[in-house]
């Protein structure tokens, strides 16, 4: 199973938020009705976002200029929005990243246990929660690598 230190060298050719504490990653569970995956909080904890070459990645961040918008996703804005709009059809979802156009990917928290690792799953036309990522890590590592089928 790919774990976050198989990952953590990828993020250096990303641009990153920085940490995101303990308090925010806590009003964003609480926010979304769930419980983030181990290795999702941990890539939080330590990269807050991150915008790379060829994958964006949602997270916490705190924003330094109110005029200027935001380099990336907040998970908790994007994926209110979305819950208005009826895209995620079920809770428990929880919109990580896309493909830039039609396709959402998302942690499946409703797959795991507390405290265990969850599935990455695809969203969109044809696709209702199709597995690409045995985890996070995994689903990173996949993306990174063009890898991400469906």
């Amino acid at each position: 199973m790919t774990t976050f230190e198989d990952i953590s060298d990828r993020f250096k050719a990303c641009l990153t938020a920085g940490p995101a504490s303990e308090e925010m990653i806590s009003a964003a569970q609480s926010q979304l009705g769930v419980r983030f995956p181990p290795s999702y909080r941990r890539f939080l904890e330590t990269y807050g976002a991150a915008l790379c070459p060829d994958i964006e990645i949602a997270g916490l961040f705190t924003v330094r200029d109110e005029n200027e918008p935001p380099l990336w996703s907040d998970v908790v804005t994007s994926n209110l929005q979305m819950h208005r709009a009826a895209r995620l059809l079920s809770s428990g979802l929880v919109a990580i990243s896309g493909d830039g156009g039609d396709y959402t990917y998302c942690l499946d928290t409703t797959s795991s246990q507390l405290g265990e690792e969850c599935p990455v799953v695809a969203l969109g036309p044809g696709v209702d929660c199709v597995l690409i990522g045995e985890n996070f890590p995994d689903f990173v590592v996949r993306s990174f690598e063009g890898r991400v089928n469906f």
